[in-house]
């Protein structure tokens, strides 16, 4: 993760593209969220007995049901996210080294960016 940014209403995270220097990929929510942001080591020690069906080696972005992280959440935060888009999802970021999570009624927005000039 190159850069990740809260806003009022929407959060923003860029990722560095694997070989492709001159560009990076924003995912972004447009709307209220609840965010984790992990080192990918904790993930293997938390006591999270969500099933791992689904999650392929060197992939980047999933849609987790049942995770703990869901359900330890607000029950009125994921009715209120549901007014908009009629569902709360939790969605998973996994880069190798980080680790996002956003709980949210929105659909993640993905677009290729200019990669940022001070990430290396």
């Amino acid at each position: 993760m190159l850069d990740f940014h809260w806003g009022v209403r929407a959060v923003r995270a860029t990722f560095l593209i694997p070989g492709r220097p001159t560009e990076a990929l924003e995912v972004s929510f447009e709307d209220q969220c609840i965010v984790r942001l992990v080192d990918e080591m904790p993930l293997s020690t938390e006591a999270d007995e969500s099933p791992s069906e689904g999650l392929i080696p060197n992939h980047f972005a999933y849609r987790v049901e049942g995770a703990l992280f869901f359900r330890m959440q607000s029950e009125a935060f994921k009715e209120n996210a549901k007014v908009g888009s009629g569902s709360c999802e939790h969605y998973r970021f996994i880069t190798g080294w980080t680790c996002l999570d956003v709980v949210t009624g929105a659909q993640p927005r993905f677009t290729v960016v200019a990669r940022p000039a001070d990430s290396g």
